[in-house]
């Protein structure tokens, strides 16, 4: 399982929200949330916003290096403690490469948008100048 899909299974369990709550909450069905989790499907650079929303941390957290340490059973058969620290292996930086790839085409794609409208105001500028 790859860092996000641990994170994504530590977050749930420790908040003690089932695969069907959280598959509610970013609006998908319990088995595509299941897939996610489990790594048959890739988590979209939107999905990892929600899921940063739903428990209050930030995005990159879930492409972090370390595992969290969280203890989400204080009872006699409690399941917390420290978890192993993640492995950097290839597939997670495909995987960072990736999300960060997505990211750098909508920052471009939102220059590229700007760039277009600074075109247009400048050229509405120029007529209105004209005009007087």
């Amino acid at each position: 399982m790859e860092r996000p899909q641990k994170i994504m299974r530590i977050l749930r369990e420790s908040n003690d929200y089932s695969q069907e709550y959280v598959a509610n909450v970013l609006d998908i069905t319990q088995k595509t949330y299941s897939n996610l989790e489990s790594g048959k499907s890739k988590l979209t650079v939107e999905r990892i916003h929600q899921l940063a929303d739903l428990y209050h941390v930030k995005p990159d957290y879930f492409l972090s290096e370390e595992l969290p340490v969280i203890n989400y059973n204080t009872g006699p058969n409690s399941h917390g403690g420290n978890f192993e620290t993640y492995n950097n292996n290839i597939g997670q930086l495909e995987f960072v490469k990736s999300v960060y790839e997505k990211m750098l085409q909508e920052k471009n794609q939102t220059i590229s948008n700007l760039e277009i409208q600074i075109e247009k105001l400048t050229s509405i500028i120029q007529e209105l100048t004209k005009s007087k």
